[in-house]
């Protein structure tokens, strides 16, 4: 199969996650609406225990796919097998964590929403393999095409009940069609389907790969959801839906960029894995790109939240706009660390992210739990721009020794879009003093223009002349 060029590549994956994002952002948003902060809350408790059922299954056995230099029918079909087997294990055990989880949270709708969640991950099972075979080939159209339709499906379905008083249940059923779909158009559209050509040596390549991206993708579940966990557990089911509201705002900027690019930066560094100066150069190069890209976006988030906020959900949600001017400072911070774990991922050191992510997900915890006992939503948010912007340093020391100079790349990438986003922030928030009496929609678009006038004219005035030269093999074909 001929391989996309990778600029094509990078523009279908990010029509894929952004499709999901959005998606699922919308979801929240339009059923947040009607349902209110308590019911989006419990769904939030809800998909704790599913999201930690599903790091078992995504991108960590299915990576193996990707990380191989060559696979064949066996490497296929053993993976396939073996995540449809822990996708109804998880299930299973998800299932039957309803009770205790919601004793717990003290949330008692959770007894009938996990076991309907469970039914979705078999499901992700089978989509995860497929998935890290067509993520390997970048046909990352075929990816796009299925998200789309299974995430509109899961939408329609949402609205649907909510409108007709299912509450939580609505945003139970967006989960169940979209997981359903996807897996049900994954193989179809791929025009592969999985065989008996099951072997015991495939299954320890597999595993000897897959068990340190498990391990970091449950380290990673700790660090990304102690948050929501945190208020589950000390503060109300309201709460709950206050805060993941705004962090889910904050994560689908994070994931639609960071992880389109680590999405297909892991291929492409692979390809490059033997050869340093090349792996160098491409590394060098997406951390301009993420950097140009992504530092506005998460910049201009925190200082229009209240904005956003206003603009998009009703006076019930007005308390999550100071927490997603927090939260949202964050995504610097990831933006660099996702292509770092991808890197060195590639360089066939998975077990490196697994350390820094073991002290991330440490501090973590010292920090949420406490900041949610003693100081409520905000201190949590707090803790949490703390402990992701001291990341950075963690995860470049760790990689350091696989990377030489990586320290240099990452501060040399990030100081030109730096220095303009600094001078965008400033005319964005004297924008919103001059413009004071205008509602949270005009507002919110008079600050959005005055970004997309000044960010580019300083990044002009402050970037070396090479950079579009730097940044432009991101579009050579492999």
């Amino acid at each position: 199969m001929k391989r996309q060029g990778t600029l094509s590549s990078a523009g279908w994956s990010a029509v894929d996650y952004w499709t999901q994002q959005i998606a699922a952002l919308l979801v929240f948003i339009v059923v947040g609406n009607i349902i209110g902060p308590a019911a989006v809350g419990v769904m939030t408790m809800g998909l704790l225990a599913m999201t930690l059922m599903m790091t078992l299954l995504l991108d960590g056995f299915s990576d193996a796919l990707i990380q191989r230099e060559s696979i064949d029918a066996e490497h296929f079909d053993t993976t396939f097998w073996m995540l449809l087997g822990l996708g109804t294990l998880a299930g299973l055990v998800l299932a039957a964590s309803a009770w205790p989880l919601a004793a717990l949270f003290a949330a008692p709708a959770l007894h009938h929403v996990m076991p309907l969640l469970a039914i979705c991950l078999p499901f992700v099972g089978i989509t995860a393999t497929y998935h890290g075979l067509l993520q390997r080939e970048l046909q990352f159209r075929t990816l796009a095409i299925r998200t789309l339709i299974s995430q509109v499906g899961g939408f329609a379905v949402a609205v649907l009940l909510a409108h007709r008083g299912y509450g939580a249940d609505s945003l139970v059923g967006y989960y169940l069609v979209a997981r359903i779909f996807e897996a049900l158009l994954v193989m179809p559209v791929s025009g592969i389907w999985p065989g008996l050509r099951v072997s015991r040596p495939a299954a320890a390549g597999i595993f000897e790969f897959g068990r340190h991206r498990v391990g970091n993708q449950l380290l990673g579940f700790v660090v990304m959801q102690v948050d929501r966990f945190s208020a589950g557990l000390f503060l109300s089911s309201a709460a709950v839906g206050i805060y993941s509201l705004a962090e889910r705002i904050s994560s689908a900027m994070i994931n639609g960029f960071s992880g389109v690019v680590g999405r297909v930066a892991f291929p492409v560094f692979s390809a490059r894995q033997t050869d340093m100066q090349a792996f160098r150069e491409t590394l060098r190069d997406f951390l301009s790109g993420v950097a140009i890209v992504a530092l506005p976006v998460f910049v201009g988030i925190a200082v229009t939240s209240r904005e956003i906020v206003g603009t998009l959900l009703n006076a019930r949600w007005a308390a999550s706009a100071p927490l997603l001017a927090i939260v949202s400072l964050s995504g610097i911070a990831h933006s660099s660390n996702y292509l770092l774990t991808a890197a060195v991922n590639a360089r066939g050191r998975p077990d490196i992210p697994v350390r820094y992510s073991v002290v991330i997900m440490a501090a973590r915890l010292l920090c949420s739990l406490p900041a949610a006992w003693l100081g409520g939503l905000v201190a949590i948010a707090w803790a949490n721009l703390v402990v992701t912007s001291l990341s950075a340093p963690l995860v470049i020391a760790f990689v350091r020794e696989q990377i030489p100079g990586v320290g240099r790349l990452v501060v040399m990438a990030s100081l030109p879009a730096f220095g303009a986003v600094l001078v965008m922030a400033g005319a964005t928030i004297l924008t919103g003093v001059m413009l004071a009496g205008l509602s949270f929609t005009a507002l919110l678009l008079a600050k959005m223009a005055a970004g997309l006038i000044v960010y580019p004219a300083a990044l002009y005035f402050l970037a070396p002349k090479d950079l579009i030269r730097r940044v432009a093999p991101l579009i050579r074909r492999r």
